[in-house]
């Protein structure tokens, strides 16, 4: 518990009072410590199926499906990005930005989608393509 607390306050996380206050249960009072970790974990879970609910409601999100498989752009990407998932990620935002101007993509895949800006750009109808660490900052929040 002390090594885990010791990770979170050096890394800034954002549970650090709720960790500190399990490590001194568990020092003191272990049957209360597990207690307190029950009852998290019920309100994690709570948490995590109003977040499902939420992204289940058609007036929330609208998932759309790719028909075009834009084959040159592909084979353009293909030849550079060597992940097949993230060539797919970014024909997707392609297709959605042909309908909606002003599109940006937003990825946590430095290596492959934010290292190939340029390219993505030139061949595709997206505005932008961004990191989302610039987005969040880049601190660890757990």
């Amino acid at each position: 518990m002390e090594t885990l607390l010791t990770e979170a306050e050096a890394r800034g996380w954002k549970t650090v009072p709720l960790l500190r206050n399990v490590a001194g249960l568990c020092r003191e009072q272990p049957a209360a410590a597990l207690k307190t970790l029950l009852a998290v974990k019920e309100q994690y879970e709570a948490l995590c199926r109003w977040r499902c609910s939420v992204l289940e409601d058609r007036k929330a999100l609208a998932l759309h499906t790719r028909t075009e498989p834009y084959r040159e752009i592909w084979n353009r990407f293909s030849a550079v990005i060597d992940d097949y998932d993230d060539c797919e990620v970014i024909l997707d935002a392609h297709d959605v930005a042909a309908a909606i101007d002003g599109m940006v993509l937003y990825t946590g895949d430095h290596r492959h989608i934010v290292a190939n800006r340029e390219l993505i750009l030139s061949e595709t109808r997206l505005c932008d393509v961004r990191y989302l660490g610039d987005r969040m900052g880049r601190g660890s929040a757990a």
